[in-house]
Protein backbone atom coordinates (compact mmCIF):
# COMPACT_ATOMS: atom_id res chain seq x y z
CA UNK A 1 0.00 0.00 0.00
CA UNK A 2 2.96 2.19 0.24
CA UNK A 3 3.74 1.96 -3.52
CA UNK A 4 2.95 5.74 -5.42
CA UNK A 5 0.77 2.59 -7.65
CA UNK A 6 -1.14 1.64 -5.08
CA UNK A 7 -2.11 4.83 -3.40
CA UNK A 8 -5.99 5.34 -2.90
CA UNK A 9 -7.43 8.58 -1.30
CA UNK A 10 -10.74 7.25 -0.62
CA UNK A 11 -14.19 9.08 -0.93
CA UNK A 12 -16.13 9.86 1.95
CA UNK A 13 -19.92 8.88 0.47
CA UNK A 14 -21.46 10.30 3.36
CA UNK A 15 -20.25 14.43 2.92
CA UNK A 16 -18.34 13.41 -0.74
CA UNK A 17 -15.27 15.28 0.87
CA UNK A 18 -12.98 13.35 -1.11
CA UNK A 19 -12.07 12.13 -3.95
CA UNK A 20 -11.92 8.28 -4.55
CA UNK A 21 -9.62 6.97 -7.25
CA UNK A 22 -7.32 4.16 -7.95
CA UNK A 23 -4.04 4.14 -9.63
CA UNK A 24 -3.29 0.56 -8.95
CA UNK A 25 -3.74 -2.74 -11.28
CA UNK A 26 -3.95 -4.98 -8.47
CA UNK A 27 -7.24 -6.31 -8.66
CA UNK A 28 -7.79 -7.71 -5.18
CA UNK A 29 -6.91 -3.99 -3.38
CA UNK A 30 -9.17 -2.55 -6.06
CA UNK A 31 -11.85 -4.97 -5.02
CA UNK A 32 -11.67 -4.75 -1.21
CA UNK A 33 -11.81 -0.93 -1.88
CA UNK A 34 -15.29 -1.15 -3.53
CA UNK A 35 -16.84 -3.62 -1.35
CA UNK A 36 -16.26 -0.95 2.03
CA UNK A 37 -17.84 2.03 -0.62
CA UNK A 38 -20.71 0.22 -1.59
CA UNK A 39 -21.64 -0.27 2.29
CA UNK A 40 -22.46 3.38 1.39
CA UNK A 41 -26.48 3.60 0.55
CA UNK A 42 -25.42 7.16 -1.25
CA UNK A 43 -22.77 5.03 -3.15
CA UNK A 44 -25.00 1.65 -4.19
CA UNK A 45 -28.26 4.62 -5.30
CA UNK A 46 -25.34 6.45 -7.03
CA UNK A 47 -24.38 3.00 -9.23
CA UNK A 48 -28.01 2.35 -10.12
CA UNK A 49 -28.58 5.65 -11.65
CA UNK A 50 -25.17 4.61 -13.71
CA UNK A 51 -26.39 0.99 -14.75
CA UNK A 52 -29.75 3.22 -15.96
CA UNK A 53 -27.80 5.50 -17.71
CA UNK A 54 -25.53 2.85 -19.37
CA UNK A 55 -28.64 1.15 -20.64
CA UNK A 56 -29.70 4.21 -22.00
CA UNK A 57 -26.55 4.96 -24.02
CA UNK A 58 -26.46 1.46 -25.28
CA UNK A 59 -30.15 1.82 -26.91
CA UNK A 60 -29.38 4.89 -28.36
CA UNK A 61 -26.17 4.36 -30.02
CA UNK A 62 -25.83 0.84 -30.28
CA UNK A 63 -26.59 1.22 -34.09
CA UNK A 64 -24.33 3.89 -34.46
CA UNK A 65 -21.30 3.48 -31.90
CA UNK A 66 -18.03 2.18 -33.41
CA UNK A 67 -17.49 -0.16 -30.89
CA UNK A 68 -20.94 -2.06 -30.55
CA UNK A 69 -21.46 -2.48 -34.31
CA UNK A 70 -17.82 -3.80 -34.87
CA UNK A 71 -18.17 -5.96 -31.95
CA UNK A 72 -21.94 -7.20 -33.51
CA UNK A 73 -19.84 -8.32 -36.49
CA UNK A 74 -17.28 -10.32 -34.94
CA UNK A 75 -20.01 -12.02 -32.43
CA UNK A 76 -22.43 -12.91 -35.18
CA UNK A 77 -19.61 -13.77 -37.50
CA UNK A 78 -18.28 -16.06 -34.97
CA UNK A 79 -21.63 -17.69 -34.27
CA UNK A 80 -22.26 -18.35 -37.82
CA UNK A 81 -19.41 -20.93 -38.48
CA UNK A 82 -20.63 -22.99 -35.72
CA UNK A 83 -24.47 -22.93 -36.05
CA UNK A 84 -26.95 -23.05 -39.06
CA UNK A 85 -29.39 -20.50 -39.80
CA UNK A 86 -32.63 -21.36 -38.20
CA UNK A 87 -30.86 -22.63 -34.67
CA UNK A 88 -32.17 -21.56 -31.68
CA UNK A 89 -30.34 -18.75 -29.83
CA UNK A 90 -30.76 -17.67 -26.27
CA UNK A 91 -29.27 -14.61 -25.86
CA UNK A 92 -28.31 -14.34 -22.42
CA UNK A 93 -27.61 -10.89 -21.31
CA UNK A 94 -28.93 -9.17 -24.16
CA UNK A 95 -29.18 -5.71 -23.40
CA UNK A 96 -30.93 -4.07 -25.79
CA UNK A 97 -31.42 -6.46 -28.35
CA UNK A 98 -28.41 -4.89 -30.96
CA UNK A 99 -27.14 -8.21 -31.38
CA UNK A 100 -30.22 -10.29 -31.22
CA UNK A 101 -31.51 -8.42 -34.10
CA UNK A 102 -28.20 -9.08 -36.36
CA UNK A 103 -28.62 -12.91 -35.52
CA UNK A 104 -32.41 -12.73 -36.71
CA UNK A 105 -31.49 -10.81 -39.67
CA UNK A 106 -29.10 -13.87 -40.60
CA UNK A 107 -31.85 -16.50 -39.84
CA UNK A 108 -31.87 -17.44 -36.29
CA UNK A 109 -34.76 -17.89 -33.86
CA UNK A 110 -33.72 -15.83 -30.63
CA UNK A 111 -34.73 -15.86 -27.13
CA UNK A 112 -33.52 -12.50 -25.14
CA UNK A 113 -32.77 -12.91 -21.71
CA UNK A 114 -32.27 -10.01 -19.21
CA UNK A 115 -32.79 -9.10 -15.54
CA UNK A 116 -33.43 -5.61 -16.81
CA UNK A 117 -36.85 -4.19 -17.38
CA UNK A 118 -35.12 -1.37 -19.55
CA UNK A 119 -33.48 -3.87 -21.83
CA UNK A 120 -36.37 -6.46 -22.00
CA UNK A 121 -38.48 -3.48 -23.05
CA UNK A 122 -36.54 -2.35 -26.00
CA UNK A 123 -36.15 -6.07 -26.98
CA UNK A 124 -40.09 -6.21 -26.75
CA UNK A 125 -40.49 -3.23 -28.86
CA UNK A 126 -38.68 -4.62 -32.01
CA UNK A 127 -40.63 -7.94 -31.38
CA UNK A 128 -38.60 -10.32 -29.42
CA UNK A 129 -39.75 -13.22 -27.56
CA UNK A 130 -38.08 -12.15 -23.87
CA UNK A 131 -37.12 -14.14 -20.86
CA UNK A 132 -36.86 -11.76 -18.01
CA UNK A 133 -34.53 -13.52 -16.01
CA UNK A 134 -35.48 -12.01 -12.33
CA UNK A 135 -38.79 -13.81 -12.33
CA UNK A 136 -37.74 -17.16 -14.52
CA UNK A 137 -35.42 -19.08 -16.01
CA UNK A 138 -34.64 -20.73 -19.89
CA UNK A 139 -36.54 -24.06 -20.06
CA UNK A 140 -34.02 -27.05 -19.88
CA UNK A 141 -32.69 -28.02 -23.48
CA UNK A 142 -34.28 -25.19 -25.06
CA UNK A 143 -31.35 -23.75 -27.10
CA UNK A 144 -28.70 -24.67 -29.39
CA UNK A 145 -26.61 -21.82 -28.36
CA UNK A 146 -26.18 -19.81 -25.33
CA UNK A 147 -24.51 -16.70 -26.36
CA UNK A 148 -23.52 -14.85 -23.00
CA UNK A 149 -21.89 -11.60 -24.94
CA UNK A 150 -20.32 -9.32 -21.86
CA UNK A 151 -22.18 -11.76 -19.13
CA UNK A 152 -19.64 -13.39 -16.58
CA UNK A 153 -17.64 -10.38 -15.99
CA UNK A 154 -21.23 -9.49 -13.76
CA UNK A 155 -21.31 -12.52 -12.15
CA UNK A 156 -19.31 -13.08 -8.40
CA UNK A 157 -20.35 -17.13 -9.50
CA UNK A 158 -19.09 -17.01 -12.61
CA UNK A 159 -18.48 -20.57 -12.64
CA UNK A 160 -21.94 -21.84 -11.24
CA UNK A 161 -23.91 -19.45 -13.53
CA UNK A 162 -21.74 -21.18 -16.49
CA UNK A 163 -23.26 -24.79 -14.94
CA UNK A 164 -26.49 -23.60 -14.72
CA UNK A 165 -26.19 -22.38 -18.36
CA UNK A 166 -24.92 -26.18 -19.85
CA UNK A 167 -28.69 -27.17 -18.68
CA UNK A 168 -30.24 -25.30 -21.64
CA UNK A 169 -28.50 -26.09 -23.95
CA UNK A 170 -29.83 -29.51 -26.37
CA UNK A 171 -27.32 -32.21 -27.03
CA UNK A 172 -24.53 -30.20 -29.02
CA UNK A 173 -25.35 -27.04 -28.49
CA UNK A 174 -22.53 -24.68 -27.98
CA UNK A 175 -21.58 -21.84 -25.74
CA UNK A 176 -20.51 -18.53 -26.80
CA UNK A 177 -19.33 -15.86 -24.28
CA UNK A 178 -17.10 -12.90 -24.67
CA UNK A 179 -15.50 -11.15 -21.49
CA UNK A 180 -13.15 -7.97 -21.21
CA UNK A 181 -9.93 -8.73 -20.67
CA UNK A 182 -6.77 -7.64 -18.14
CA UNK A 183 -7.71 -6.24 -15.18
CA UNK A 184 -5.17 -3.53 -15.98
CA UNK A 185 -7.09 -2.01 -18.69
CA UNK A 186 -10.35 -1.74 -15.77
CA UNK A 187 -12.40 1.45 -16.65
CA UNK A 188 -15.27 3.80 -16.36
CA UNK A 189 -17.26 1.28 -18.67
CA UNK A 190 -15.78 -1.38 -15.66
CA UNK A 191 -17.07 0.82 -12.93
CA UNK A 192 -20.55 1.51 -13.77
CA UNK A 193 -21.56 -1.57 -15.74
CA UNK A 194 -20.93 -2.98 -12.45
CA UNK A 195 -18.25 -5.70 -13.42
CA UNK A 196 -16.59 -8.16 -10.60
CA UNK A 197 -13.64 -8.53 -12.74
CA UNK A 198 -11.89 -8.62 -16.36
CA UNK A 199 -10.32 -12.01 -17.52
CA UNK A 200 -7.25 -13.20 -19.35
CA UNK A 201 -7.58 -16.55 -21.79
CA UNK A 202 -6.34 -18.49 -19.22
CA UNK A 203 -8.55 -17.70 -16.73
CA UNK A 204 -11.45 -17.74 -18.59
CA UNK A 205 -10.41 -21.28 -19.87
CA UNK A 206 -10.04 -22.40 -16.30
CA UNK A 207 -13.31 -21.30 -15.45
CA UNK A 208 -14.83 -22.85 -18.62
CA UNK A 209 -13.41 -26.45 -17.93
CA UNK A 210 -14.47 -25.82 -14.14
CA UNK A 211 -18.32 -25.37 -15.38
CA UNK A 212 -18.23 -28.90 -17.54
CA UNK A 213 -16.99 -27.15 -21.15
CA UNK A 214 -14.45 -28.43 -23.43
CA UNK A 215 -13.29 -25.30 -25.06
CA UNK A 216 -13.80 -25.36 -29.39
CA UNK A 217 -12.04 -22.13 -29.75
CA UNK A 218 -10.74 -19.01 -27.96
CA UNK A 219 -8.88 -15.77 -28.61
CA UNK A 220 -8.87 -11.84 -27.84
CA UNK A 221 -10.03 -9.54 -30.04
CA UNK A 222 -10.30 -5.58 -30.46
CA UNK A 223 -6.08 -6.27 -31.08
CA UNK A 224 -5.79 -3.98 -33.75
CA UNK A 225 -6.76 -0.92 -31.41
CA UNK A 226 -5.28 -2.15 -28.39
CA UNK A 227 -2.43 0.05 -28.23
CA UNK A 228 -5.12 3.02 -28.33
CA UNK A 229 -6.98 1.14 -25.40
CA UNK A 230 -4.27 1.19 -22.98
CA UNK A 231 -3.22 4.35 -23.77
CA UNK A 232 -6.57 5.68 -22.74
CA UNK A 233 -6.99 3.69 -20.00
CA UNK A 234 -3.48 4.84 -18.32
CA UNK A 235 -4.13 8.31 -19.38
CA UNK A 236 -7.38 8.65 -17.68
CA UNK A 237 -5.99 6.86 -14.75
CA UNK A 238 -3.09 9.28 -14.68
CA UNK A 239 -4.43 12.76 -15.62
CA UNK A 240 -8.23 12.64 -15.36
CA UNK A 241 -9.17 9.92 -12.16
CA UNK A 242 -13.06 11.23 -12.36
CA UNK A 243 -13.40 9.96 -15.38
CA UNK A 244 -12.68 6.37 -13.96
CA UNK A 245 -15.99 6.52 -12.61
CA UNK A 246 -17.74 7.46 -16.19
CA UNK A 247 -18.85 5.76 -18.86
CA UNK A 248 -16.08 5.21 -22.13
CA UNK A 249 -19.12 5.45 -24.53
CA UNK A 250 -19.60 9.22 -26.21
CA UNK A 251 -20.57 10.59 -29.09
CA UNK A 252 -17.29 11.06 -31.66
CA UNK A 253 -17.03 12.98 -34.96
CA UNK A 254 -18.06 10.86 -37.67
CA UNK A 255 -14.96 10.40 -39.36
CA UNK A 256 -13.25 9.21 -36.31
CA UNK A 257 -16.36 7.21 -35.58
CA UNK A 258 -16.32 4.95 -38.87
CA UNK A 259 -12.20 4.99 -38.51
CA UNK A 260 -12.44 3.09 -35.58
CA UNK A 261 -15.25 0.67 -36.64
CA UNK A 262 -13.12 -0.27 -39.85
CA UNK A 263 -10.53 -1.01 -37.75
CA UNK A 264 -11.58 -2.96 -35.24
CA UNK A 265 -14.48 -4.65 -37.19
CA UNK A 266 -11.67 -6.17 -39.99
CA UNK A 267 -10.85 -8.28 -37.34
CA UNK A 268 -13.98 -10.80 -38.18
CA UNK A 269 -11.80 -11.46 -41.22
CA UNK A 270 -8.49 -12.51 -39.57
CA UNK A 271 -10.34 -14.63 -36.83
CA UNK A 272 -11.70 -17.11 -39.20
CA UNK A 273 -7.92 -18.36 -39.48
CA UNK A 274 -6.16 -16.32 -36.59
CA UNK A 275 -6.30 -16.73 -33.04
CA UNK A 276 -4.70 -13.37 -31.46
CA UNK A 277 -2.12 -13.26 -28.33
CA UNK A 278 -3.49 -9.81 -27.13
CA UNK A 279 -6.71 -7.77 -27.44
CA UNK A 280 -9.18 -5.68 -24.75
CA UNK A 281 -11.46 -8.45 -25.24
CA UNK A 282 -11.81 -12.27 -25.15
CA UNK A 283 -14.42 -14.63 -26.95
CA UNK A 284 -14.43 -18.28 -26.87
CA UNK A 285 -16.35 -21.04 -27.73
CA UNK A 286 -17.37 -24.36 -26.02
CA UNK A 287 -19.55 -27.51 -26.22
CA UNK A 288 -21.10 -29.22 -22.46
CA UNK A 289 -18.98 -32.08 -21.83
CA UNK A 290 -20.97 -35.36 -21.64
CA UNK A 291 -24.02 -33.49 -23.71
CA UNK A 292 -22.27 -34.67 -27.54
CA UNK A 293 -25.10 -35.79 -30.22
CA UNK A 294 -25.18 -39.47 -30.26
CA UNK A 295 -24.04 -40.83 -33.47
Amino acid sequence: MTSDKQEYRIRNAATQKYYCFILAADAELRRSLLLVIRHSSLVVRHCREMKLEAYRIMEEMENSYWWFRARREIISGTLTRYLAPGSDILDFGCGTGGIATKLCELGYRVVAADNSEQALAACRRVGFQTIDLSNEWPARGSADCVLAGDVLEHIEDDVGLLVKLRDTLRPGGYLIATVPAYEFLWSGEDYVSNHVRRYTRSTLQRRICAAGYRTIWCSYFNTILFPVVLAAVLGKRIFRPRDMYRSDVSPLPDWQNETLYTLFAFERHLLRGLRFPVGASLITVAKALGQEPKT
